[in-house]
């Protein structure tokens, strides 16, 4: 059982954050989404210093961030970027605020451990059930809404052209991405959970060029890495999110070096046919 919920959350949040992730990408919403992340950890210093829940304040903080981008890039156009990148600087320097107004009774603690690199003692059923729940909405949502996130993701302007509402879809998937990464900070530390978004899809860019197997490949890339990093962590007594976030680098390394050999080979194959 102490193993199970571990590997569980894990699965789960590699799962989820690997699905998202590939929305991420193709929506070009990564640089929103690095910042949330950060608003998340900022979310969860102030709960360690208020003594509340870090997982609930990291999702109000991160949701709440998403919202206010959300309502701004309507008007600020291509400059959320810019303005996203400053709220980056500021949660990140709020998170080390608040660890460093800790005392040292509580920097000893694993409330700041859990915070920075993850930890496995703060998962429990309630909180994976919450993950599995957030991750069957995805899903559900995908499904509800296939044909216009297809056109979405085909092409922007063309899709809004057809009438789809694409700052919403944009905007809702926004959302999901910050309860995924409050959710699943406890398990990588907040500094590293943003490997899980990203490392999957861009593994799967190398393995595939075709975005229905994109699509297939990153969920299941992100259960591998994050599986494969905790057990590493209980092998070799690390952190968890730095081994997972190490996995997944690993995994994304290879998968590079691979298709640069296959796209050499296949170069080289072609001279030779010349």
């Amino acid at each position: 059982m102490i193993v199970a919920l571990p590997l569980l959350t894990s699965f789960l949040s590699g799962l989820l954050c690997g699905t998202l992730g590939y929305y991420v990408d193709k929506l070009r919403i990564a640089t929103l989404s690095f910042s949330v992340a950060h608003a998340a950890l900022a979310g969860a210093a102030v709960g360690m210093i208020l003594g509340m829940d870090m997982t609930l304040t990291a999702a109000l903080t991160a949701v709440g961030f998403a919202s206010v981008m959300g309502t701004l890039s309507l008007k600020v156009g291509e400059a959320k970027e810019l303005i996203s990148m400053s709220f980056f600087s500021f949660f990140n320097a709020l998170a080390l605020f608040m660890i460093y107004l800790s005392n040292t009774t509580v920097l000893a603690t694993s409330s700041v451990a859990a915070i920075l690199w993850g930890s496995v003692l703060a998962i429990t059923p309630f909180k994976i059930s919450v993950l599995a729940s957030t991750l069957l909405l995805f899903i559900l949502y995908v499904i509800l809404y296939k044909h216009r996130l297809d056109s979405l993701l085909f092409d922007r302007k063309l899709a809004e052209a057809e009438g789809i509402n694409v700052h919403a879809h944009a905007f809702t998937i926004l959302l999901f991405v910050s309860v995924a990464i409050a959710l699943t900070l406890k398990l990588t530390g907040g500094f590293l959970v943003f490997s899980l978004l990203y490392n999957p899809v861009m593994t799967s860019i190398q393995i595939s060029r075709k975005a229905h197997v994109q699509q297939l490949l990153s969920p299941t890339l992100g259960a591998i890495a994050a599986t494969i990093g905790l057990l590493t962590s209980y092998a070799i007594d690390l952190p968890v999110g730095a081994c997972i976030a190490v996995t997944s680098s690993i995994i994304l390394l290879v998968s590079a070096i691979a298709r640069a050999i296959f796209n050499y080979a296949l170069a080289k194959k072609a001279i030779s046919y010349s």
